[in-house]
């Protein structure tokens, strides 16, 4: 009698899994025994796997237990609160600051606390400072100094030189950050993922839908649909008239956290003039906005000048490793490799771009091979925080 087909295929599948587990373990001897650096590369597999928020033996290969302390930091700029992520079990462990993107939930945005919990259980001690410009979209040069501050803080605490991990424009920043001399001696490393070099020229992609490689060759990915919104919500008052502005701001601020009932109802609060943009805004005609927005780009260029690496990184001491998503929409991956060729000789240790990553996030089933070069990646972070463990 046949077995039917179900039975087989699930017999096959379960061969296959065995297979690939076996496969993986015989990877793993190997890698150990014959790779000096195949500790990280082990570590970082573990890593990855926890912020994919797996289960398996894999995960719990290099697991830490951790603790949560909330604090206030102090910057020239102000305050802000931040979370601490500590190991209880690693001894003298190195420490890292991870700075959050654009997002309104700031330091308590999910995949950011998962990110930093799965350091923690590395054996990394983890600082998030909360940015309040970037968590309200804003990509303002005093959040320059709030990072370097928090490395600096970090720094102080651990009595050693720390990393810095940021994300999208926050990437960026820190780089910038580790340039400064008032912060440069604190920080050892810069690791950007999905960061900008100039925001000049990440404006004009999201307003035309295109930009440029170092080598000339057009990048044409289509933007993401909330870039164009942030430009508006950045100047209102060069959109709406002036009675309309803070009512403007606050239905564009509800339309990014993704409450358009909300949004619509503060839209129908402003003037018929206002209501009439608004609408055009809900309904998506970006086109009618692209000659404003490139005339608010050229009025408001030397503060986007001013929060881009590009020209501002000459006489960065730290090393550097970039990683970009392929299919970024927001900041295109073109400017990881300006970021590369802006870079001073010998800071690049790595510059990935790809496909396993969308903007700041894991792809959910990337290639194996696009997996292997992420953990390379991750690998060599880790190996600079150990670098400095004290």
């Amino acid at each position: 009698m046949t077995q039917p087909s179900s039975a087989v295929t699930q017999k096959k599948q379960g061969n296959r899994h065995r297979l690939f587990k076996i496969s993986l373990l015989l990877f793993l001897i190997l890698l150990l025994v014959l790779w000096p650096s195949g500790r990280e590369h082990v570590r970082a597999m573990s890593l990855l796997a926890r912020m994919s928020q797996q289960k398996n033996w894999i995960a719990r290969l290099d697991q830490h237990p951790y603790q949560i302390q909330m604090l206030t930091l102090t910057a020239a700029t102000g305050s802000a609160r931040a979370r601490l992520y500590l190991p209880d079990d690693a001894q003298n462990p190195p420490a890292m600051v991870v700075v959050h993107g654009l997002h309104q939930l700031g330091i308590d945005e999910p995949r950011l606390v998962n990110f930093a919990k799965s350091l923690a259980e590395t054996g990394i001690e983890v600082l998030t400072p909360q940015v309040d410009a970037l968590a309200d979209y804003r990509v303002e040069l005093q959040s320059i100094d709030l990072i370097g501050a928090s490395a600096q803080f970090l720094a102080h605490r651990a009595g050693t030189k720390v990393g810095v991990l940021g994300l999208s424009f926050a990437g960026g920043m820190s780089l910038m950050a580790a340039a400064d001399p008032k912060y440069a001696d604190e920080i050892s490393f810069v690791a950007a993922v999905g960061a900008q070099d100039d925001v000049l020229r990440v404006e004009h992609y999201l307003i035309e839908g295109q930009t440029h490689w170092p080598d000339g060759r057009l990048l044409t990915t289509p933007p993401n649909e909330y870039g164009w919104l942030i430009l508006i919500y950045a100047h209102p008052q060069d959109f709406f008239p002036p009675a309309d502005v803070e009512g403007a701001r606050e239905s564009l601020r509800l339309l990014l956290h993704e409450q358009v009932k909300q949004a619509s109802d503060r839209a129908a609060q402003l003037s018929p003039q206002g209501q009439q943009l608004m609408k055009a805004i809900f309904d998506h005609h970006r086109e009618l906005f692209r000659d404003k927005l490139l005339a608010d780009l050229d009025k408001h260029s030397m503060e986007a000048i001013a929060v881009s690496p590009h020209n501002h990184i000459q006489d960065l001491k730290a090393k550097v490793l970039l990683v970009h998503g392929e299919g970024d929409d927001v900041i295109p991956p073109s400017e990881t490799e300006w970021l590369a060729h802006d870079l001073p000789r010998g800071d690049l240790q790595d510059a990935l771009i790809s496909r396993a990553i969308s903007h700041v996030s894991l792809e959910k089933q990337p290639g194996w091979l696009d997996q292997v070069e992420v953990i390379h990646w991750i690998a060599l972070m880790l190996r600079d925080a150990d670098s400095e463990r004290r």
